[in-house]
Formats: C-alpha cells, structure tokens, sequence
C-alpha cells in the first residue's frame, strides 16, 4: 500500500554509451574482447537504471527532458557502472596500433604519385592503361548537394 516517493530524474544514456564506444574505438583490444566489455557495459547499465527505478526515481532520457529543474543523474550512473567492475577502456599507445594491424601500418600513399615510368621490358600483363589527367575528371561541387548549401530550393 505505500510506495516510495517517485522522482524524477534524467540521464543522458546516449553520452554514457558513446563515451564508452569511442573509448573502446581507441583501445587496441581484439574484437572478441571488446564484444565482451560492451555486453558488461550494458548489462551494468541496465542494471543500474534498474535499480535507480525500484529506488522510486522516474529516469528520462536526457535529450527528451525539456525542464531545467530536472535532476541530472548522468555522472553518478557512469560512476556506478564502473564501480561495478566494468573496466574504462584505454587509449591505444602509437606502437600498439602499429602492432595491431596484421599487415604492419596503413601504408602512406603519396597525394600527387609520379607518373608512371616506361619499363625497360615489356609486361607480362600487357601495356598499361592511360591514364586521363585529374583535371578533366569533373569535380561536384559541395555546395551543391541538394542544391545551394544543402538547401534544396527549399
């Protein structure tokens, strides 16, 4: 017959969850581990906004909560999901991502190549192709996707 007092509480689920993606995006960790983490992340969340809603508090997502006056809950939800035993993903040193790749460094290709050079011998796959300056390939312009600025006459 009694009921706790209900209150009404926001949380920003999509900072929380886009946080803890772009971490992981900059972790170096196998796909398989990070599966596994984002599944803990989830159901912690999950869990937390469980029990934060049998503890009498209303959660609104963050982005539909017009009033100011309402308590924001965002930072102490992140605490507490970590708190759990979810580990913060880690930022990728520069020797782990060169590590990471199986074929070494995404290799650098020049911007402007040189063109390419009259071999002393004939190919085995036969004459290479022409190839027509940049300047004749015809360039859109990013203005005008769906017309001026994006617009669209409209």
């Amino acid at each position: 017959m009694i009921t706790p007092p209900q209150k009404i509480v926001k949380a920003n689920l999509s900072s929380i969850v886009g946080d803890y993606v772009q971490a992981q995006a900059r972790s170096a960790s196998p796909p398989q581990e990070v599966e596994a983490e984002m599944r803990k992340f989830m159901t912690s969340l999950d869990g937390e906004l469980q029990r934060r809603s049998a503890s009498g508090q209303v959660i609104l997502v963050g982005e539909a909560v017009l009033s100011k006056g309402v308590e924001d809950i965002t930072p102490d939800v992140m605490k507490a999901v970590y708190a759990s035993g979810v580990k913060r993903p880690t930022p990728a040193s520069a020797e782990q991502l060169m590590q990471s790749g199986s074929d070494g460094p995404i290799p650098q290709v020049p911007i402007n190549p040189p063109a390419p050079q009259a071999a002393a011998g004939a190919s085995a796959f036969g004459p290479m192709p022409e190839q027509a300056p940049a300047a004749a390939a015809p360039m859109a312009d990013p203005a005008s996707f769906g017309g001026s600025y994006g617009a669209g006459g409209q």
